[in-house]
């Protein structure tokens, strides 16, 4: 589906909601593998659309909370409700129904449902008496009666699609069909922006009103039409009905508008009168206006030294990166905390920043003014494994937004190791605390890059050694694994449940596989080459199954036993492992050439050229490219000519782009890593 195809090229898998409001969709088995890309999909709209069942297993939307079936054409509520058992997190469903027994019905069947249309559930509610309710209805009813509330609910909605659906019985129109959606969906917007209106309640009920005339007035005119082209005689009758009734209804709306037009007038002469006394009272003093100008002068002043103090903080932590002797007290023992990681220009876009961030911090006292010019001691955080990776995900995170940000606003994109820099002044602002961060996330990621894929990951693309859209394809391989681990496990035991099988994958995700599943995936994934090489580096990591102890064992667990005891086991994350590092190694290979070249061209080794250097990086790589094709590259990396072009936009660029090869069209990259 488009819709899907272009949120996952524009916004990545880590998207939380997704609208499918009004999509025509009557099949949504077909979304499903598109659907299970978006890892942390929490809220899905399914919103008007011709679905008439649910797909029997919806175990790939395991992460959705928040699913809207509302204003579909489902035929069978039992089959619905037994594929939204298939979905363990889903604690809200908002679903068109007809009776209570239904939405009973529901509540028992999904009991970890927390929110049934927008209602909460309560959980403890006891079983009401038939007759006790009977008798609380009754009172309930006149009640409403006698206030006369004016709603627009899912009820009316429901009636008039049936409504709708009896009158295409006689009539066939694929193209009023499609024009049906489309007409609800406007009146359905124009309601809903005039309730929010700040508008007196008549008005409100007024609208309310108007916008059911127009839901019913779209399946009078389609009878109308029908009538119009079989039944002359009819076509007349009712056609006289039709505009009698649309100008009553319009005399009486003039009617409501102008109801309380004497109140207005009223009312609105009080309004101006208090305004009128607020002015009066509104109009300042002069010495006080004097007073406040005198103090803005000193504020500026006070601005204009904090922003010079903070230049020479920056100048400092310049320094510092780059590994020149600064005169700290602990200089030394600073300058050994950095390593290979840091490159001599990280605080590039540091000099850009907005200083304002650090004087907001700073500027409610005075004796800041006061404060030492240098940094005093940098205290290195040894983060564990799980930290790290949680600071890297926050990183991933802002620096997803902050492109999107830069998209919008027509500024240039900063690269990742920029951006680290950029996070931590966001997030903490004071200098010592960046360069005690940068220090920390360093030397982590020099402890940890060997053991975690994830982490080698990271550092490569602080380092422009790897593009940073390749932690998506490591997202969408580890994805595939589990993916094919599942597919292995219904083929080996049809028979048994979803659940058990989920239960199954669990455990060998969060345990060990067998090595005939591990074959299986590596198989499946590579070419018999590849696979060859994977399946040998496995064998060093195979785990001997242990003997049995020396109680009596059950006949099941000697049946069982008997069975796998000659099968050899793996941990999936050390499996997981491989196969990433496997990706990694190839991604390398692949881009060898092209980095080598491009750090010729980034004299700076900041990991940006400018245009210049993009033109003569071309020339180097030399695949023929004209004045045509280059100006065509500029206006994807750098179409607002800002002079300022990452490696991960070259790589993302060359990637996609084709040029005649020896077996025809190729990627220029796949051109490059031949020569």
């Amino acid at each position: 589906m488009e819709v899907l195809q272009k949120i996952l090229k524009t916004q990545g898998t880590n998207v939380t909601a997704i609208d499918l409001e009004f999509k025509q969709i009557q099949n949504l088995e077909e979304l499903m593998p598109q659907l299970a890309n978006f890892s942390n999909l929490k809220e899905l709209n399914l919103n008007g659309n011709r679905l008439s069942n649910l797909p029997d297993d919806l175990g790939l939307l395991d992460t959705v909370e928040f699913l809207c079936l509302t204003n579909n054409i489902f035929t069978d509520l039992g089959q619905v409700v037994e594929a939204l058992q298939t979905m363990p997190n889903l604690i809200q469903l908002e679903i068109s129904l007809s009776s209570k027994e239904e939405e009973q019905f529901i509540i028992e069947s999904l009991p970890n449902l927390l929110i049934l249309n927008s209602q909460k559930i309560n959980q403890d509610q006891e079983p009401v008496d038939e007759t006790s309710e009977q008798q609380s209805q009754q009172p309930s009813e006149r009640s409403m009666s006698a206030q006369q509330e004016i709603t627009l609910q899912q009820y009316d909605l429901e009636q008039m699609a049936i409504l709708y659906d009896n009158i295409r019985e006689y009539k066939k129109d694929e193209q009023d069909d499609k024009l049906f959606d489309q007409q609800i969906r406007t009146i359905m917007l124009d309601l809903q922006s005039k309730v929010k209106q700040n508008n007196p309640d008549h008005l409100t009920n007024l609208y309310i009103l108007t916008a059911k005339y127009n839901l019913y007035e779209i399946c009078f005119k389609s009878i109308l039409k029908y009538f119009k082209s079989n039944e002359k005689k009819l076509d007349i009758i009712f056609t006289k009905i039709h505009d009698m009734h649309l100008s009553i209804f319009n005399d009486m709306s003039n009617v409501i508008q102008n109801v309380k037009s004497s109140s207005k007038n009223t009312s609105q002469i009080q309004i101006n009168q208090k305004q009128l006394d607020l002015s009066q009272q509104q109009q300042p003093d002069k010495s006080v206006e004097n007073r406040l100008r005198l103090e803005l002068k000193e504020l500026q002043s006070i601005n204009n030294e904090l922003e010079k103090e903070n230049k020479k903080y920056l100048d400092l932590l310049i320094k510092h990166s780059k590994g020149e002797k600064v005169s700290l007290p602990n200089s030394e023992n600073t300058q050994k905390q950095s390593d290979a990681y840091q490159t001599q220009h990280f605080t590039k876009n540091l000099q850009q920043q907005n200083t304002q961030q650090y004087n907001n911090q700073i500027f409610s006292s005075k004796q800041s003014q006061q404060v030492n010019s240098i940094p005093q001691q940098v205290n290195v955080r040894n983060l564990t494994l799980k930290q790290l990776k949680d600071v890297i995900n926050e990183i991933y995170e802002s620096k997803q937004k902050f492109d999107q940000k830069c998209s919008e606003s027509k500024l240039p994109r900063e690269t990742m190791e920029q951006h680290m820099y950029t996070f931590l002044n966001q997030k903490y602002g004071l200098k010592n605390l960046i360069i005690e961060w940068a220090t920390s996330i360093i030397n982590s990621l020099k402890k940890y890059a060997a053991d975690d894929n994830d982490i080698a990951v990271f550092g490569k693309i602080l380092r422009n050694e790897c593009d940073e859209e390749f932690r998506f394809v490591q997202t969408q391989v580890k994805n595939t694994m589990q993916e094919l681990l599942k597919m292995y496990l219904r083929g080996k035991h049809p028979l048994k449940h979803q659940a058990e099988i989920k239960e199954m994958l669990n455990q060998r995700i969060n345990g060990q596989l067998y090595e005939e599943e591990a074959v299986d995936i590596i198989k499946y994934m590579y070419n018999q080459e590849d696979s060859e090489l994977l399946l040998d580096k496995l064998k060093q990591y195979y785990i001997v199954p242990q003997k049995p102890n020396d109680r009596r064992l059950t006949r099941e667990e000697q049946l069982m036993l008997l069975q796998e005891k000659d099968k050899y086991m793996l941990e999936y994350q050390v499996f997981q492992k491989i196969i990433l590092d496997f990706q990694l190694k190839s991604h390398e290979k692949y881009l060898k050439k092209f980095i080598v070249i491009f750090k010729e061209m980034d004299t700076d080794l900041n990991g940006i050229i400018d245009e210049n250097e993009f033109r003569n990086l071309i020339d180097v790589l030399n695949f023929d490219a004209g004045d045509l094709d280059i100006q065509k590259y500029l206006n994807i990396v750098d179409p607002y000519s800002h002079q300022q072009i990452t490696f991960s936009q070259c790589v993302t660029l060359f990637s996609s782009e084709s040029v005649p090869g020896s077996n025809g069209q190729m990627q220029i990259l796949q051109r490059i890593s031949e020569l």
